[in-house]
């Protein structure tokens, strides 16, 4: 019996390992496999830092979602003027696409259509500073009445924005950011790729700063 119980043991064993090198060569594939097609910037992206796209940053984000919500924060304290990393904007083109996990952050859909409809009036990036910076806010009240009130502080004509954000436009570009990364198979937020390279080789901060660097 126990002979049968070491052999059952190095077999569970051997499984394991044999489990953890598949999921690391697939995991490491991924991880070199380039998407030109996710590193083209589009006419309606959302776009800033360098205008140069000799580096290109993908990010697909859920507004909703607090990972996303501490990234948005991490990348804009590199565009502080006293930040040590300032250089990264200067060479790094930084892409936005929405992937709200509907299923689970019931309210990520309508934060993409808000932050779009901002777009529409020249003002996603700073809708979505708002949205990230008071998350905890709208997700738990009426996010309609805060969306229009965040539109008002920004400067934007609400009742354009009131409009713009039920357009068939917003709604399919919010479609059209989910489907690319759908089609690639994106499960969770935030994803980054660097170069059409999908970047999941860190675990802080600073070891996501070094990649761009």
């Amino acid at each position: 019996m126990e002979k049968k119980n070491i052999i059952w043991a190095v077999l569970s064993t051997l499984a394991v390992f044999a489990f953890l090198t598949v999921f690391y060569v697939l995991s490491l594939g991924e991880q070199q496999k380039v998407y030109k097609e996710i590193n083209t910037v589009n006419n309606d992206d959302h776009v800033k830092w360098s205008a140069k796209k000799q580096k290109v940053l993908v990010e697909y984000s859920d507004f909703q979602c607090p990972a996303c919500k501490n990234f948005h924060e991490y990348l804009r304290s590199l565009e502080a003027t006293t930040s040590s990393a300032i250089g990264i904007p200067q060479k790094v083109t930084l892409v936005f696409r929405n992937f709200p996990l509907y299923e689970i952050h019931p309210v990520s859909l309508e934060a993409a259509y808000a932050a779009e409809a901002a777009g529409k009036q020249g003002k996603f990036w700073e809708m979505a500073d708002l949205l990230y910076a008071n998350q905890s806010e709208w997700i738990n009240k009426n996010y309609n009445q805060l969306f229009v009130e965040y539109a008002k502080q920004l400067g934007l004509d609400p009742e354009r924005f009131n409009k713009d954000i039920k357009s068939q436009e917003v709604k399919d570009k919010v479609k059209k950011d989910m489907t690319s990364g759908t089609n690639i198979g994106i499960n969770a937020t935030p994803t980054f790729f660097l170069d059409g390279k999908k970047l999941g080789d860190f675990s802080s901060f600073d070891e996501f700063k070094k990649l761009l660097e």
